[in-house]
């Protein structure tokens, strides 16, 4: 399960290990950072998207809802077998 606060610590860690690589000269460790950014940017869009399912299942279930007490509105007997 991804999980957004891990995302953003994983993308500032890598901000700040792009920085020490770019200070020390270590073009290795740099570009470790810059993949530590991606990998914590891939982390909070999967957050995000897993939020986004959650809402449109949701969403979903309401307007199945609405549509069953709307039929129930239109003919009040349908559930006593008249």
């Amino acid at each position: 399960m991804a999980d957004d606060l891990t995302g953003k610590l994983t993308h500032l860690g890598g901000k700040i290990k792009e920085g020490v690589g770019d200070l020390l000269g270590d073009a290795s460790v740099k570009r470790e950072g810059r993949l530590d950014q991606m990998e914590g940017a891939a982390e909070q869009d999967a957050a995000r998207a897993e939020d986004a399912m959650t809402e449109a299942n949701a969403r979903r279930i309401a307007a199945q809802q609405a549509k069953e007490l709307n039929r129930d509105m239109v003919d009040p007997n349908r559930h006593r077998g008249l």
